[in-house]
């Protein structure tokens, strides 16, 4: 733990302490005090900020335990601790809900949860990868406090969930009666029949793998060629205009290359150029070298195809123009804002010595990033998804199972190169792992191991179906 992170901290309380008041002889004055109690002080976990003040209403929420109750609050002070440090990673708070709960930071945090998992060998209980990650019951058991976190804060009337701002959906599950109910999964009331229990849970708690061994693959939701086909052409469409266009350029370059997000938002100007080779795929290095944000700073080649460098390089020389020039004018501004602020600040506490006014050198500000937003200034990630989300939102209103979200343009384009190149050089999936690797940026093909293992098992399904087609033909001769 760093001194600048949030952190536990146990104290002594009275679950439920009462007021009394007593009068000042001399003064009149009524003063309050807690009225002295036979009942004992309990430990309450809590979290603490980096100021050292407590974190609220994390900590009201702990408390309500302890009141209720509860003999400790170690475990659900873990857990908001585990979800507080995420939401300050993300920049984030836990209000930054929409209105789809898969955009929201609950369904984020258990992405997070889901994708730092151990992962354990079921039959020995041997650690076969990740051994600081989280045990599959610690994650689930976080994920049920932050979700009774969000029912309080509801029925609390602190943070009222509403159409417009939802962590999750609500599912009625109904269970047999020879079936075993966990009263984890218990999210509001039981109804008792004869036959069977109608549980009520949620989505979010449904996300998480019954045993350790889920294996990455079955996470994976490519779009096949022809969600794809839907994709592109929607964009081409509704988004090869104006600002719009600018989006439409960033999410096929995502699909396209195999982009992480934090990748495309920081993707250099520098090295695009008008294509002189009449190659179909240019490739095209992001880095430290040129200021790209890939992860754990690897350096990699992607490959652009030629149609699409050559809009890049209009992009660049064109519309992108007018928006760097008002961008450079309105951090100049702030910067212009900032410089009389501190000024001011210096004057009216009679600081020190003469204030010296740092000088806005606009060389130092030009973006180096590619694609410039509206008004003047890099795209963020939380836009980004935004954007997704919306054409998500209006590609559904002509193909209602049409649902994918930013990440899963990077497996599209991983499992659609593997198809690719299979097909054109006749030989297994396997046998590309490496080179995938590289053109993903993983630091080992054991990541890369789950776009192998998604196309052998959907080739298997294929083949199977086959089969059993040829099967029915030859019993109907």
């Amino acid at each position: 733990m760093s001194e600048q992170d949030f952190y536990n901290k146990k104290i002594n309380v009275i679950p439920r302490p009462k007021l009394h008041q007593s009068i000042n002889a001399e003064t009149g004055e009524v003063v309050l005090n807690i009225k002295d109690s036979t009942t004992s002080e309990r430990p309450l976990t809590i979290i603490v900020q980096p100021n050292g003040l407590p974190l609220y209403p994390q900590n009201q929420y702990l408390y309500s335990l302890l009141k209720d109750g509860k003999e400790s609050t170690d475990t659900e002070a873990k857990a908001l601790l585990a979800f507080q440090r995420f939401l300050t990673n993300q920049n984030k708070t836990y209000q930054s809900l929409t209105e789809d709960p898969e955009e929201g930071v609950a369904w984020l945090f258990a992405d997070y949860l889901i994708d730092n998992l151990k992962e354990v060998n079921p039959a020995t209980g041997e650690i076969l990868n990740n051994p600081d990650g989280y045990s599959l019951s610690t994650a689930r058991s976080y994920i049920d406090v932050v979700i009774r976190f969000y029912k309080w804060l509801h029925s609390s009337g602190l943070y009222f969930i509403t159409r417009d701002h939802k962590p999750f959906e609500f599912v009625e599950v109904t269970l047999r009666r020879n079936q075993s109910v966990d009263n984890h999964e218990i999210l509001g009331h039981l109804k008792n029949k004869r036959k069977a229990i109608k549980v009520q849970t949620t989505d979010l708690k449904k996300r998480f793998p019954k045993i350790q061994s889920t294996q990455p693959h079955l996470k994976l939701k490519p779009m096949p060629n022809g969600d794809k086909d839907i994709f592109i052409k929607h964009l081409k469409d509704n988004y090869d205009r104006g600002f719009k266009k600018t989006t439409n350029l960033m999410l096929r370059l995502a699909i396209e290359t195999g982009l992480r997000v934090e990748e495309l938002v920081t993707f250099p100007a520098s090295g695009v150029h008008y294509p002189m080779t009449d190659a179909l795929l240019i490739p095209f290095t992001i880095g430290v070298v040129n200021g790209c944000e890939t992860k754990n700073d690897k350096q990699r080649d992607i490959k652009i195809s030629y149609g699409l460098m050559l809009e890049l390089n209009e992009y660049l020389n064109k519309d992108r123009t007018d928006l760097l020039e008002k961008g450079i004018k309105l951090m100049k501004l702030e910067h212009q804002k900032k410089m009389e602020a501190q000024k001011h600040f210096h004057q009216k506490y009679e600081l020190p010595g003469k204030f010296k006014e740092e000088e806005f050198v606009e060389s130092d500000h030009e973006h180096k990033r590619l694609f410039i937003s509206a008004n003047g200034l890099p795209y963020s990630i939380s836009t980004i998804k935004s954007y997704m989300s919306k054409i998500r939102t209006e590609i559904k209103l002509s193909h209602p199972k049409w649902y994918y979200r930013i990440h899963d343009l990077r497996s599209t384009f991983a499992t659609l190169w593997l198809e690719n190149e299979a097909e054109d050089r006749e030989v297994i999936f396997d046998l590309l792992m490496g080179e995938l690797a590289s053109l993903m940026g993983h630091e080992s093909t054991k990541t890369t191991e789950k776009y192998i293992n998604f196309m052998n098992n959907l080739a298997r399904k294929l083949g199977y179906a086959s089969n059993k087609n040829r099967t029915a033909q030859d019993a109907a001769k």
